[in-house]
Parts: C-alpha cells; sequence; structure tokens
C-alpha cells in the first residue's frame, strides 16, 4: 500500500481540504477531516510530467487533488498502463538536445506541409470544384477586375473578330471541358498581357495586341494561357493562399462552399506570384501547341523578351511608386523570364523545333 499527501477540492467550493491518498489494491482512497471517498483507479485522469508544474489527480464526480509527490502519480500512471509513455514524454521535455530535435521535427513537418501538403490538397479540391461554380467564380472574377483595373477595348472590331476566329481554331485543338471564352479589355495597370480566369476565360489587353508582330506569337501566349486553365492554376493558387477555406473544402467535401473566394480572385490574379511548377506547365502546354503546329519557338521566345521589356520600360517611366510595386508584383506572376526562354528553346523539344522567322 502506498500513499501521498495532497490538496483535495471538491467541485463546488473554491475550498480546499489537504487529504492523504492511499492505494488500496484497484481503489484509491482519499481521506481529509471529515471526509472520505473511494475510486477506481482507472476512472481518475492523473496529469503527466510537466516541467515543475504540480501534479494533479481528475475524479469523475469532478473533483480535484493536486499533489507534488511525482512517484506516487507515476505509480497511478503506471497501473492504469500509461507509466511508460508519460516517463518517455517527460525525459524528452528535460533533455534540451531531445527538446531541439523535436522542435526541428516540428519545423519540418509543417515546412513540408506547407511545400507538399497544401499544394496536394489545392489540386484535389481545384479539380473537384462543379463547373457550375467555377462558371460562377470566373464570371464574378471578370467583374470585380471590370470595375478595379479594366476599361472597354480599344482594339477595331475587325481585328478583335480575327483574333476571336484564331482563338476558336485553337479551343478545337486544345479542348477543355468547361468551354473557353475571349475577352478583350483595356488596362492601363496591366499593360500588355493577358490573364486565364477559372471557367476557361482569358482575358487578352490592348497592349498586348499592340505589342505582338504577328499572330503567332498572340497564339502562344493564348496557348500559355490555356495551359494555366486546364490545370487549374487560378483556382488552385487562391485555394493555396486560402488555407483555411482550402482544408474546409477539403476535409468538409463542401466544394461549393469556395465560391466565397470570389472576391479575392481579382487580387489573387493580378498580385498573384504563380509558382515555377505552374509557369512550367503552362509554358510547356504552349510549346506543345507550336509544335503541332510547326511554328518556331522563337516567336514564344520573342514576345516573353518583349513583354518583360515593356515591363521594365513601365516601371522605369511611372513616377508613382506604389504603382511601379503593383506591376512588378503582377510580372513576378512570370519569374525569371530568360530562364523559361533558355529552358524551351534549350530542351530536346526545343531543338527539334522548326526555326526561322
Amino acid at each position: 500500500m502506498s500513499e501521498a499527501r495532497g490538496l483535495f477540492y471538491d467541485g463546488i467550493s473554491s475550498a480546499q481540504t489537504a487529504v492523504t491518498l492511499v492505494v488500496e489494491g484497484s481503489k484509491l482512497r482519499v481521506r481529509g477531516e471529515g471526509m472520505e471517498r473511494t475510486y477506481l483507479i482507472t476512472e481518475v485522469t492523473v496529469s503527466p510530467r510537466l516541467a515543475t508544474v504540480r501534479r494533479s489527480i481528475r475524479f469523475p464526480d469532478g473533483a480535484l487533488c493536486e499533489l507534488s509527490d511525482e512517484r506516487f502519480a507515476d505509480g497511478l500512471l503506471h497501473r492504469q498502463g500509461r507509466g511508460r509513455s508519460s516517463a518517455a514524454l517527460h525525459r524528452w521535455e528535460r533533455s534540451l538536445p531531445r527538446a531541439l530535435v523535436a522542435l526541428v521535427l516540428t519545423v519540418a513537418v509543417i515546412a513540408a506541409f506547407v511545400t507538399y501538403g497544401i499544394p496536394a490538397l489545392a489540386r484535389k479540391a481545384a479539380f473537384a470544384i462543379p463547373p457550375s461554380t467555377e462558371e460562377s467564380l470566373g464570371r464574378e472574377g471578370l467583374a470585380l477586375l471590370d470595375r478595379m483595373i479594366f476599361t472597354p477595348s480599344q482594339i477595331p472590331a475587325a481585328r478583335r473578330r480575327e483574333l476571336t476566329r484564331l482563338f476558336a481554331r485553337m479551343t478545337r485543338e486544345l479542348p477543355y471541358a468547361g468551354g473557353y471564352r475571349i475577352e478583350f479589355r483595356r488596362s492601363d495597370r496591366l499593360g500588355a498581357n493577358a490573364l486565364a480566369l477559372p471557367s476557361g476565360i482569358i482575358v487578352v489587353t490592348d497592349g498586348l495586341v499592340k505589342l505582338a508582330k504577328n499572330d503567332d506569337e498572340i497564339a502562344a501566349v493564348l496557348a500559355h494561357e490555356m495551359g494555366h486553365v486546364r490545370n487549374r492554376h487560378a483556382l488552385r493558387h487562391v485555394l493555396q493562399n486560402s488555407a483555411t477555406g482550402l482544408l474546409l473544402a477539403t476535409i468538409t467535401g463542401d466544394i461549393t462552399s469556395v465560391t466565397s473566394l470570389s472576391a479575392g480572385l481579382p487580387t489573387a490574379l493580378v498580385d498573384a506570384r504563380f509558382s515555377r511548377e505552374f509557369e512550367v506547365e503552362a509554358d510547356d502546354a504552349a510549346v506543345e501547341y507550336l509544335h503541332g503546329k510547326r511554328i518556331p519557338l522563337s516567336r514564344y521566345a520573342d514576345i516573353l523578351a518583349r513583354l518583360e521589356q515593356d515591363h521594365q520600360r513601365r516601371a522605369g517611366e511611372g513616377e508613382d511608386r506604389k504603382k511601379e510595386r503593383s506591376l512588378s508584383d503582377y510580372f513576378s506572376t512570370h519569374p525569371a523570364t530568360d530562364e523559361r526562354i533558355r529552358r524551351f528553346m534549350t530542351s530536346g523539344d526545343g531543338a527539334g523545333a522548326p526555326s526561322g522567322r
């Protein structure tokens, strides 16, 4: 028989009573002035060791007892079959090297989840979104962009019809279940560029149409944006940057709840930083299309280089530093242009592409 002393709280009042705890077989008897209670050891909850914090025993009737006798508390845990795990945890807590190892492992697990887990969940959620929800996201996103940064296109109607026919031919060769739609807009903020929205909406700015020297260059950019659409890059990016919504959508299965993300979609598209993986996938889609049409990869390289030069010029000319930062943020969606060009021009696929202008 073992015993220990402690302070007993009945769970009803704040009064404390000095008690003696006695183990009698499978029972724990608590004795104090004017009181005595008996509990099954298997029914009580014993706190584990934690630095110098006093141990506590919680009873099924709501009462609690505090004690400083570590051995007595560990003995109760041992009788419950929990002594070994509690002792191991305490050894880890008291060992600085072990604590540092645990910290490093925790950081590594979190980093791995952020690097691999969240993107994987975002991909799963993005491809599970119903077409009707995706269509709603695209429509609402475009409406918000029209209010924020877009104005009606000033490209002549005849030229827009030509490019729409080009786009229609491309959609037949690069099918997408949700269908594609091309929109033309003017944007002083974005200048020459194109955006891929959910549901297959691709917005081409007047600046891009004017910057391109031929339709092959525009086709290359469109194929790149279509690659973003087919791989759900916009949706995945928004989901990855809204971890709470992503986890709720994935865990509960309520994928339609992502419609609340439409308010943040324009900012995500304009100020987004697409990952290298996303840009490589979209570049590969453009290269595959150009190969199929026997269009020189130099057409794609030329328009990318010219887009980068246009960005540098616009950033250098602006007097509004806030506007320059916004442009810099936007063009970070197409990081390391030289590296991207070098990749597809020197790859095995690039080497086999037709050359010339």
